[in-house]
């Protein structure tokens, strides 16, 4: 070997042993840390799949990643304390009353932790979310924006009115709302009724909540709500806050209070955490508005959850003998009633072969979302969760105003009256109109047996709180739509009792759809050229974001926005 060769073999040797070493210490955490979680964009049950997802949403916030580094940190002695700093609050009420949880948990343990409300004006929602930490500091000029509450819906009728598209759509039944946002341009009595209804259960459980960890009564902090906004001074002297600040002052206040200001951020401190156990628990994640096929993620439209994906997943993880149980995490409006009976047989099949089921509702599990939980052994839920909506919509659009509008015309030729079914340049015949209402009220009846062979409930009772009509997770843990509340944590404890597990065994969990690196997304993914024109397909994407697809609907509304 040359000379020159050996000296080129140590040089590679020492970037070798560098590299190494650079990765080895960079995971490594200091023997005394302060956990530092940055509440700043939109908060995902699942990391986003796909090249847009991989490419989009490198930094995205996962739910149980949080949930577990909050768990661990609590019992782990590197961890000294804890800082969350939010800047906004990406995600529904469910969603951060299992965060807030878990923060109340980490408090419990002794070790100091504040939330920094780095905000213009801190909402309803981040001051909920923030009175889950032991002290709640705020920047010295921002207001604190607590207002009470209020719920909103979005109606496009009069758009589509000014377009000349006439939503030909119906309903079973009366609380089914799906459709309002297309055929109304208010709330109808029903709607208004459960609106206001889903709107004071989360706000009572809000006053009660931050009622009681900011040491006053419920009564105490609705008056202080409905005096609000309060400037930060107010805020401080009614002790809603404990103090305003800079974040450089919140670092002094670690140094000063456990000698350290070492900040570990979460996907750092996530890397440390063990994935062994002793058994193994299969977490299925079930995202997104619900279509016959397979699962997807757009950046523009959100999630879509594909029959054949989902089946698949709970498939895999039933066949696997290591396997003890399944948590099936739901978060979903709905869809296709079809896909969702697709991915219910499934969780009944599991059931079958012996694996327990228990579902895990997120922020929303309602209409085909419920379809699809309604055969597990167990539901757990939030008290915030949206969930039910027992009910069926069905219909099309008709453009031919627009078609008008725009200049073009078509022409047809059919062979028999129902060939036009779904044709949309006409409203459905009187004929059609009771061919879709027997299809309609088919796919009712089977929901609503569905739901009482799940909850042994007898169909007329199911019947009575069906209608369409969404609950909380308190409301439907009242009315036996849900077995017990609480999150992830509940789940698996309940996993654990079905599946005979020792209740202090440590749990292996396997997370599906199975995580892939951006390469095999690459690898396995369509070519570019598809990949654009799919995208490119303006119908497909307007569909989706009006989130109508062809086929009877088992679909919540669009958007209920509480806040």
């Amino acid at each position: 070997m040359s000379r020159r060769s050996k000296v080129i073999i140590v040089i590679l040797a020492v970037i070798l042993m560098i590299v190494v070493a650079g990765v080895f210490f960079a995971g490594r955490l200091p023997s005394q840390a302060v956990l530092v979680l940055h509440i700043r964009s939109t908060l995902e049950d699942q990391k986003p799949s796909g090249i847009f997802g991989e490419l989009g949403m490198p930094g995205v916030l996962v739910q149980h990643q949080l949930l577990d580094a909050l768990e661990a940190a609590k019992t782990d002695r590197r961890i000294r304390g804890l800082v969350l700093n939010i800047e906004s609050v990406g995600a529904g009420w469910a969603r951060t009353q299992e965060l807030r949880r878990k923060l109340l948990e980490f408090r419990d343990s002794g070790k100091p932790s504040v939330c920094f409300l780095n905000m213009d004006a801190a909402s309803n929602q981040a001051y909920y979310l923030a009175t889950g930490c032991e002290q709640v500091w705020t920047v010295p000029t921002a207001p604190l924006a607590i207002l009470g509450m209020m719920t909103e819906s979005l109606f496009f009728r009069g758009t589509l009115d000014k377009l000349g598209i006439y939503p030909d759509l119906y309903h079973i039944a009366e609380y089914k709302t799906a459709q309002n946002q297309f055929v109304e341009k208010k709330y109808t009595p029903a709607h208004r009724e459960m609106s206001e209804s889903l709107v004071r259960s989360i706000y009572e459980q809000y006053l009660q909540e931050v009622a009681q960890s900011r040491g006053m009564t419920a009564a105490e902090f609705r008056a202080l709500v409905e005096q609000g906004p309060h400037l930060s001074g107010a805020a401080l002297e009614k002790k809603l806050v404990d103090r305003t600040a800079y974040w450089d002052e919140v670092k002094q206040y670690f140094k000063e209070k456990v000698g350290t200001w070492e900040p570990v951020e979460l996907k750092q401190y996530v890397k440390q955490l063990p994935d062994d156990g002793q058994y193994t628990v299969a977490v299925v994640h079930a995202t997104g508005l619900i279509v016959v096929g397979d699962s997807d993620y757009d950046p523009f439209m959100g999630w879509v959850m594909g029959s054949n994906s989902v089946a698949r997943d709970l498939r895999t993880a039933c066949d696997d003998a290591e396997v003890r149980a399944v948590v099936f995490r739901v978060d979903s409006g709905g869809g296709s009633a079809v896909g969702s009976e697709i991915i219910r047989r499934e969780v009944a099949q599991c059931r079958e072969k012996g694996k327990p089921v228990v579902v895990s509702m997120s922020d929303v599990a309602g209409s085909g979302g419920y379809w699809i939980s309604m055969s597990a052994d167990k539901i757990v839920a939030e008290p915030t969760t949206l969930t039910a909506s027992i009910g069926v919509v069905y219909g099309k659009m008709n453009i031919s105003g627009l078609f008008r509008l725009l200049g073009l015309s078509t022409d047809f030729v059919a062979l028999s009256e129902n060939a036009t079914l779904l044709y949309e340049q006409q409203n459905f015949t009187p004929q059609q109109r009771q061919i879709i209402e027997r299809l309609m009220r088919d796919i009712y009846d089977n929901f609503l047996a569905g739901v009482a062979q799940g909850r042994k409930m007898d169909v007329a009772a199911v019947d009575r709180i069906a209608k369409g009509r969404v609950w909380t997770g308190a409301q439907a843990k009242e009315l036996g739509l849900v077995d017990e509340l609480g999150g992830y944590d509940r789940a698996f404890a309940l996993a654990r009792e079905l599946a005979h597990l020792p209740a202090d065994a440590r749990l292996r969990v396997v997370r599906y759809p199975q995580p892939k690196t951006l390469f095999q997304v690459l690898l396995e993914g369509p070519g570019v050229l598809e990949l654009l024109t799919a995208r490119a397909d303006v119908a497909s994407r307007m569909r989706r974001f009006l989130q109508v697809t062809e086929g009877v609907q088992a679909q919540m509304p669009l958007s209920i926005r509480i806040r």
